[in-house]
Order: structure tokens, then C-alpha cells, then sequence
């Protein structure tokens, strides 16, 4: 048995009999020092390798269970970082932490001259009050947008050199926004033609929606076409041409991908598959669908986990231990208006408000499946990293109670070839970029994004978005003129924050109208993020609840207004006392107070929103302010 293992073995039987509760950090520097073993095994490039790996995963899973089932953990910290690489935390965080130490000790240090002692806990700081107000933050360019706010003193990586590098790294953009359903996902189109968001709406949220932009041709006006008679209506909005189709589905779907080459939306709920016709002149069986028309439909009953188009036209699903693979050129399709597969599909259970709406075909059944070499591995996210054709899968924590992170060979029957280690929670999403084919970004539910290198078990780079405080919901890794860069789409503190890989620093966070972040996505065809967000404060009835008086000051309004001129007699102005402008209405518990951005925006409803970076933006191109109510209002 070499050291590696052996060490390892120490390190396992410890944290098996870890029964502390309390001692969080002990727990976590035992977790260091399996990750410590597994990186000098790495560094050293011990023939070993593998078997340390799997054996050191196998222990930091069950312990990372075991932190969230007994050990009283609601976040575990980074513990998979080097020495030499902490992780990057966002600046003001920093100062935030340190100014409330600053204000607790001064607080304390009074109480002790006028009480002759500390009389408790003192009040501390919210993060509002120590913020300052936009206009005293750095703006590197004159056409920086006024929804983003910038860390100081953070070096510059980019030069007149890397135009569109400089261009997002100056937060120059225009920023609209188009009214959505509570959204559940989205992907893109590897051509950036055609985007697929899927929601669910109607009664108490109940029922599938799949909404389709395309995105070639940009819109002018509002309006409706029609392309030909079979196929689905296109409308035009705020620059936006969509299509909402009727999925068919018996329950929300919760799945999405993109098939490029087929031009195919990919949409499932737990029993069945279909796909949608974005555009393209494909043909399946000599059929050329209309924009907008189902395709196929696939049967999955068992295979209810995530999906991924694969290259030669294959979708594969994940289940427990498995997987179920299609060959789209050998399905039947819905020609002429037909159903797919044997018999009716049973829509007894289904919980939707209108069963008519359901379609009803069973699906084609899958053409193949597979077992994993890991036979209870159930995945959560999966992703495919085209440079090797192999899938990055996160397991599903809840369900296997395990929080592994892995490459799967499909074409090898479901072979991990690589693990890799770090994770204190599921890996909600991953994200990869054709700038480089071996390092891959993931989004984890422990509140970090980090950066792997395919060669490595362990993270090149930890990124602390989350805060200890919420998950990091969404991750986008891209390469603006060849510079790393990183998305991370936030919950609870409803923003999005772009990271520089080289400078390992928190360059700015853009503004989302105090609306959730569930999904990100690069269109690099056009330089523009898109992000899917959810008002959290509206009901699934489309009510509005949590919402006090705005007090914006005129700089911070869509139409900038001058500031009144007060004189040396008139009261300081105190926007506490305000009653606000009888218009506008600002979320109780925001985490931005209206000064915190150059525009005070409220969303006050579920958005799309489009961060489009030009050399030379509108700068008066943002979304317009919410039509949120204070006392329930209906949206």
C-alpha cells in the first residue's frame, strides 16, 4: 500500500469518527488534508493516481453528506484550494467584513467608557449602510452602464488591443429586458441563432412553456408574423423576435438543450422527450418541418435526470446507474400531424389546469441504453466537453446522498474516466469555452464556481460568489479576445458578477432589477449575455407582495433628474423620511438599496435580460422600471 493510501485511510477513519458538531473548522481542515494527499499524489505524478483519487473521493463525498445530514453545516467552505491559490472573494465583502469589525469594536469601546463594560452583542452594519452611493464608484468608461458597479482598485488586464475584451471589461452595454414566466432553464443554439427558455405559468404554475428566440434577425417595433401557413407565429418586441410554442408536455418541463446542427429545441419533463423546430432546412425522413413544429417525441419513463445532444444526431438522458441514448435519424416524427409510438399516453395524473393541451403521443422508445461503471451514480447536471466527446456529470445529492463530480465515456458504456474532487455540494451547472479545450467552469450549490483543468483532479481556481450565505446558481466561461472570464448568476443577493481569471479578482456586478438569477448563457456572435431571473416577490398568482416607498435620487432615475437645490436654512434631506414619489416602489428586503446602482431598477416581474456590450452603447438603452404594487398589487 503506498503512503498515499495509507494517509488517506488515516485521514477516513477520523472523519468517519467525527462526531464534533460544533467544530467546524476542525471538520473542514481533515477534508484539507485529503485534498492536500491528493494534490502531492498529483504533483508527483504517482502511478497511483487514479486509485487515490477514487478513494479520496469516495471519503470527502460521504463527508460532505454527513456535514449537511448531522453536521449542522449550511455551507461548507472551500476546502479543496491550495495555499498559494486561496479563493478569490469579491473586494467588498472584505471591506464590508472589516468596516462592521471596525464599527462593533468602536460600539464596544464606548460602552465600555460610558457602562464600564460591554452591555452585549452590539448592533451591526447592513450592508447598505456601508456602501456608498454609485456616483462615488469607479466608472472606467464614459459609456459604462449605469446597472453595474465596479470594485476599486482592481488592476486592468485589458488594452485598446483586446477591443471586445474592453468592451466587457468596461461594462459597455445595453441592457433590455422582456417580460417572462417563472423560469426553469435555457440554452443557446452553439451558432447563437436561436435561444429556448423553458418556464412554467399559468394556474399556480402548473403548466409547460417553452418560448424560442431568434436571434439573427433583431426586431424593430412591436408587431406579428407569419413565416408560412404551418408555422408557428412569430412576435417582435423591444428588439426581440420570439415564438411561444405549446409544448405538449403533461407536467412542467424541467430539461432543455440545443441540437445545432438539426436546428432542434430539446425539451422533457420525467416521461417523455420532444423536439421543436427552430429554424434550418433539415430533413427527417423527407419531412421538412415548419418553424416551430414538433418533431419527435422520445419515451423516458426511467430516465428522468438531465439530457445532452451528442454528435450523428443522438440525444442521451441519464436515470439512476444509467443512461438511454435516441438516434434521431432512425425515430419516427410527428409528419402529417400523427402521434409517435404505441397506444395513448396516459395524462391521468398530470396536473395540468387543460388536458387538451397535452399531446398525446407515447414516444418512440429509447434505441439504446447503457449502465455506468458507477452503478448508483445518478446525475444532476450533465455537459458536453466537445475537445474529448466525453460528458462532465454532477451527481444528484439529494437523491444518492453522494457529490461526485465526473467524466462519463458513453461511447464506453458509461466509463468514468475522471473524477474530480472539491465539491461540498451538487454541481448545479458547468460551463466550457472554445478558448480552451482542457479547463471547464462548474457552479456548485456550496455557494462557489470553480475552474478545473481536465488533466487535474482538483480545482485550478475557487471562486467565493456565493458568500457562505446561497448557491451559486449559474456559471459562464468565456473568452473575450483569448481573456479568461467568468459569469456567476447570484440568488439571494440578485446580481450577476464577472470575474477575471487572471487577476483572480471580482471586477464589477451588474444590476438585475432585484430579481433571482436561474440561468445565464453567451451569445458570442453578438457579444451579449443573457440571464433568466425571477422576482421573488411575486406569487405564483402573479400577486406582488414585500414592497415599500422608493426613495431614488434623481442621478439614479432611467431619465436622470438634477438634484432639488437646498439652502443653508432647509432641512438636511433625509430619504428615510421620504414617502417616496407616490410612483415607484422598491422590494423591503433588497439586498441593493435604489443608491446602489447608477439606475434604480425593479424588475417586479420575471425578466429575460439582455446585456448587449458595444464599442459605443445607447446609453439611455436600459429596461424600463417595473409596475410592482406595495400591498399585493396583481402584475
Amino acid at each position: 500500500m503506498s503512503s498515499f493510501t495509507e494517509r488517506l485511510d488515516r485521514l477516513g477513519q477520523l472523519i468517519r469518527s467525527f462526531k464534533a458538531q460544533g467544530q467546524h473548522e476542525a471538520f473542514v481542515d481533515l477534508l484539507k488534508g485529503v485534498t492536500l494527499v491528493v494534490r502531492e499524489a498529483d504533483n508527483a505524478g504517482a502511478p497511483e493516481l487514479p486509485q487515490v483519487v477514487d478513494k479520496a473521493g469516495d471519503i470527502l463525498s460521504k463527508a460532505v453528506n454527513w456535514a449537511y445530514s448531522e453536521g449542522d453545516f449550511d455551507f461548507l467552505p472551500s476546502y479543496a484550494h491550495s495555499f498559494e491559490n486561496p479563493p478569490v472573494e469579491d473586494s467588498l465583502s472584505l471591506e464590508t467584513r472589516r468596516a462592521r469589525q471596525a464599527a462593533s469594536d468602536f460600539i464596544a469601546q464606548f460602552e465600555r467608557m460610558l457602562f464600564g463594560r460591554a452591555t452585549g452583542e452590539p448592533t451591526r452594519l447592513t450592508d447598505n449602510q456601508l456602501s456608498k452611493p454609485w456616483p462615488d464608484t469607479p466608472h472606467p468608461h464614459p459609456k459604462t452602464t449605469r446597472l453595474s458597479r465596479f470594485r476599486g482598485g482592481i488592476p486592468v488586464t485589458t488594452t485598446a488591443d483586446a477591443p471586445i475584451a474592453q468592451t466587457i471589461y468596461q461594462a459597455r452595454c445595453e441592457v433590455t429586458s422582456d417580460t417572462i414566466n417563472s423560469p426553469v432553464g435555457f440554452a443557446i443554439t452553439a451558432n447563437s441563432s436561436a435561444l429556448a427558455i423553458i418556464q412554467q405559468g399559468g394556474w399556480k404554475n402548473r403548466e409547460p412553456l417553452l418560448t424560442v428566440y431568434l436571434l439573427d434577425d433583431e426586431a424593430d417595433g412591436a408587431g406579428k408574423e407569419t413565416i408560412d401557413e404551418d408555422a408557428a407565429e412569430v412576435l417582435s418586441w423591444h428588439g426581440f423576435r420570439y415564438m411561444g410554442l405549446e409544448c405538449g408536455l403533461s407536467e412542467v418541463a424541467y430539461e432543455v438543450a440545443m441540437d445545432t446542427p438539426r436546428q432542434l429545441a430539446v425539451v422533457a419533463d420525467s416521461r417523455r422527450i420532444k423536439t421543436f423546430s427552430v429554424g434550418g432546412d433539415t430533413a427527417f425522413d423527407g419531412w421538412k418541418p415548419a418553424l416551430g413544429k414538433n418533431v419527435h417525441t422520445m419515451k423516458s419513463a426511467g430516465y428522468d435526470g438531465p439530457l445532452v445532444v451528442l454528435p450523428e444526431g443522438r440525444i442521451a438522458r441519464a436515470g439512476k446507474g444509467g443512461a438511454a441514448i435516441w438516434n434521431l435519424e432512425t425515430l419516427e416524427t410527428h409528419k402529417g400531424g400523427k402521434r409517435v409510438g404505441r397506444g395513448r399516453f396516459d395524462i391521468e395524473h398530470s396536473l395540468r389546469d387543460t388536458d387538451t393541451d397535452i399531446e398525446l403521443s407515447t414516444g418512440s422508445a429509447p434505441t439504446t441504453t447503457l449502465t455506468f461503471s458507477r452503478n448508483t451514480l445518478t446525475p444532476a447536471s450533465w455537459h458536453l466537453h466537445e475537445p474529448s466527446g466525453h460528458i462532465l456529470s454532477g451527481e444528484n445529492g439529494n437523491k444518492s446522498h453522494s457529490y461526485g463530480c465526473y467524466s462519463l465515456d458513453l461511447n464506453a458504456g458509461g466509463k468514468v474516466v475522471s473524477q474530480y474532487l472539491g465539491h461540498g455540494g451538487n454541481v448545479i451547472a458547468f460551463s466550457t469555452s472554445p478558448g480552451d479545450a482542457n479547463v471547464f467552469a462548474t457552479a456548485c450549490g456550496d455557494g462557489f464556481a470553480r475552474l478545473y483543468d481536465v488533466r487535474h483532479p482538483l480545482p485550478i481556481m475557487t471562486i467565493d460568489s456565493g458568500k457562505s450565505s446561497e448557491f451559486c446558481s449559474t456559471v459562464q466561461f468565456i473568452h473575450p479576445d483569448g481573456i479568461p472570464t467568468i459569469f456567476t448568476g447570484s440568488d439571494r443577493y440578485q446580481n450577476i458578477m464577472m470575474w477575471d481569471v487572471r487577476a483572480r479578482s471580482l471586477v464589477y456586478e451588474l444590476g438585475t432589477g432585484n430579481t433571482a438569477v436561474r440561468a445565464l448563457c453567451w451569445d458570442s456572435q453578438r457579444t451579449t449575455l443573457y440571464a433568466a431571473t425571477e422576482c421573488d416577490y411575486m406569487d405564483r398568482l402573479g400577486f406582488t407582495h414585500g414592497y415599500r416607498a422608493a426613495h431614488i435620487p434623481g442621478w439614479a432615475k432611467r431619465v436622470p433628474e438634477p438634484e432639488p437645490v437646498r439652502g443653508p436654512d432647509d432641512d438636511e434631506f433625509d430619504d428615510e423620511d421620504d414617502e417616496g414619489d407616490g410612483e415607484h416602489c422598491w422590494p423591503e428586503n433588497a439586498p441593493h438599496e435604489e443608491r446602489y446602482f447608477g439606475y434604480a431598477y425593479d424588475a417586479g416581474e420575471h425578466a429575460l435580460l439582455r446585456y448587449q456590450f458595444k464599442e459605443d452603447p445607447g446609453e439611455d438603452v436600459l429596461p424600463k422600471y417595473g409596475q410592482a404594487q406595495m400591498g399585493g398589487g396583481f402584475w
